[in-house]
């Protein structure tokens, strides 16, 4: 899917199932079952398949499998279904400190955010009588609907997360930002980031332990989980997913469970350093009010590529 191509596809109040026909229409896959997700709309412009793909997923709040048949040593078919969200919240709760035999624990905490800023599609400047000045564009914001502020905060995440203040005698917000560049409207652009700022006010966490080690019935792909972290002062008290389950079936079924976060994985990854490009050359206008397609492509371009090209091979490092 990364090499199908869809130039543009504007969903306007459609299906999920309808979505999901729209953007596997370039390629080789096929809807094997889509769930009643109700209506929703997006614009696809300029993307891979398979970006397009995970947006719909997002936007209709489902979660996407491939199905493969195999005949003949060869692929037969490929399919694709996009279910509602798994598992349940069934009262499961997992104390790191607690059963701890067989557990392992991956913390990332860097880019946790207690506070957001949130810009939308950029808007052009104008002078008092409407007249368009030149210059770059500022974005939409939210303040005019959110008490004159820009950002969303989570005071209870700041006691957690937050930085020290310069006398170490309070906390202070860590503050990131987010960008939606289709998004027009303050009202979505707030909502948006909020929801933003929940995903990013808590570190990517995961434990992978023993089914034994969770209080209660047993796991399900997909069911939500309490975490409490006892080793970490506060505590942590998350909630998590189980992300993966594994079944070992000898004398006796032996069941391990990962939950947490999940990383973006690496197409996700590119696919949003490709939409900040787009949305950097967007924002570049020249000095007459027009769009200067030579300097933001080949600038904003060259500055990519050159900026990869000096990353380090970490292969040739000693730690």
């Amino acid at each position: 899917m990364l090499d199908d191509f869809i130039e543009e596809a504007q969903l306007v109040s459609r299906t999920a199932a309808q979505a999901l026909t729209a953007v596997l229409a370039p390629t080789r896959w096929s809807v094997a079952y889509c769930a009643s997700l109700g209506t929703a709309g997006a614009l696809i412009y300029h993307q891979n398949a398979l970006w397009a793909l995970r947006c719909v997923a997002e936007v209709w709040g489902g979660e996407v499998t491939p199905v493969i048949t195999v005949s003949g040593g060869r692929v037969a078919s490929r399919s694709v279904r996009l279910d509602s969200q798994r598992g349940d919240w069934r009262g499961l709760r997992f104390t790191y400190g607690k059963n701890m035999a067989g557990c392992t624990r991956t913390v990332l905490e860097q880019d946790v955010y207690t506070a957001m800023y949130g810009f939308g599609a950029g808007l052009p400047f104008t002078d008092e009588d409407g007249n368009y000045k030149a210059g770059y564009r500022r974005k939409l914001t939210f303040g005019d609907i959110n008490g004159g502020l820009n950002y969303v905060a989570d005071e209870s995440a700041k006691q957690v997360w937050g930085r020290w203040n310069a006398d170490r005698t309070a906390k202070v917000h860590s503050f990131g930002q987010v960008t939606f560049s289709e998004v027009t409207e303050p009202e979505r652009l707030l909502a948006l980031t909020r929801r933003a700022l929940a995903e990013a006010s808590q570190p990517k966490v995961s434990y992978e332990v023993d089914v034994a080690a969770l209080d209660g019935d047993d796991a399900d792909l997909g069911d939500t989980v309490a975490v409490i972290d006892t080793s970490r002062d506060p505590e942590w008290r998350l909630t998590a997913r189980v992300v993966r389950r594994v079944r070992t079936f000898g004398e006796q079924v032996v069941a391990r469970v990962t939950i947490g976060t999940v990383e973006p994985v690496d197409y996700a990854q590119v696919s949003a350093l490709a939409a900040d490009v787009a949305t950097l050359r967007d924002d570049v206008v020249g000095i007459d009010g027009k769009l200067t397609t030579a300097a933001s492509v080949t600038v904003v371009e060259n500055t990519v590529t050159t900026a990869i090209g000096d990353l380090d091979e970490l292969a040739d490092l000693d730690f």
